[in-house]
């Protein structure tokens, strides 16, 4: 009875021996599985901020190659009137010109101007105040002038408008 209990006893350890040792496989091969992983998604994580940074070099390089073409206009132009002489009405349209390309380059990039008229109300997230004139009550706080044009990227304000307010006199 003694053998056989001890015969139950070998073939159970051997059994959870066993048992052990496919457990330290799995989970080895687990560990390494996982390991594997954690490499693949920190070579992929790597791959795409160098996607992402060529992505973004290209494109600065296409913003850049148009303006390079807008400041060969303005060479161009510079060159036609010291060659010819011109009359104002025709200067102004030359400029004119190479200004909406360069709007248009902007525009492509989701950046307009902002819209502020004179007689809006001053807004400090909009606005950048360089200077104040004396006003009388209805134009306190409005927009008396616009310095600088203020943009918007995707309804953002990237660069305020530049403006002089009215401020009532004190006395």
């Amino acid at each position: 009875m003694e053998d056989k209990k001890n015969k139950t006893k070998k073939v159970t350890k051997k059994v959870k021996n066993k048992e052990v040792i496919e457990l330290q496989e799995k989970n080895l091969l687990l560990e390494n599985q996982l390991k594997s992983s954690l490499s693949d998604y920190q070579n992929l994580k790597r791959r795409m901020e160098t996607e992402k940074e060529n992505i973004t070099d290209f494109k600065e390089s296409i913003i850049l190659r148009e303006f390079l073409d807008i400041i060969d206009d303005i060479y161009l132009y510079i060159k036609h009137i010291s060659n010819e002489g011109m009359k104002m009405e025709d200067a102004i349209n030359g400029i004119n010109i190479i200004y909406d390309k360069g709007i248009g380059v902007i525009k492509n990039q989701g950046i307009e101007e902002q819209e502020v008229k004179v007689g809006d109300d001053y807004s400090v997230y909009s606005h950048e105040v360089v200077g104040t004139v004396v006003a009388d009550e209805d134009k306190n706080g409005k927009i008396i002038d616009i310095v600088r044009v203020g943009f918007l990227q995707n309804g953002k304000v990237i660069r305020p408008a530049r403006v002089i307010v009215g401020k009532m006199n004190q006395n």
